[in-house]
């Protein structure tokens, strides 16, 4: 009896990664309050830390275009995986039409939102 170690390596690999990305921001948090706990028994001004991260300002059609630049590969891999598989290239160009669309879809409506979500002077009224 053979087995395939290669599906079950990448299963394994694949399901190591969220549980490490977990373990570290626990241990980070958990750091933080130490360092919480010690500034409230010295007594000193607490402005600055929080154990809630700050978020980023949203950039737009960056996600618009990733999800469209993905599906612009898919649909290129099924081209070219297509000259020599004819069978695999409808199935890719449809698969890579999926982000393709969504992608455009997040830039038209960053579009439309644009003056609602990232304009200066709205934000100050």
């Amino acid at each position: 009896m053979t087995i395939e170690w290669v599906p079950i390596v990448a299963i394994v690999f694949s399901l190591s990664i969220p549980i490490v990305a977990i373990i570290v921001d626990h241990f980070s948090k958990k750091n933080k309050m130490k360092v919480i706990e010690k500034a409230i028994e010295k007594g000193v001004a607490l402005e600055g830390l929080s154990l809630e991260e700050k978020k980023a300002p949203r950039v737009p059609y960056r996600s618009g275009m990733v999800a469209l630049a993905v599906g612009i590969g898919v649909c290129v891999f099924g081209l070219l995986i297509g000259q020599t598989e004819k069978d695999a290239l409808f199935p890719l160009i449809g698969l890579g039409s999926i982000p393709m669309l969504i992608g455009i879809a997040l830039i038209i409506n960053d579009r439309i939102n644009y003056d609602r979500y990232f304009n200066k002077e709205s934000d100050k009224q």
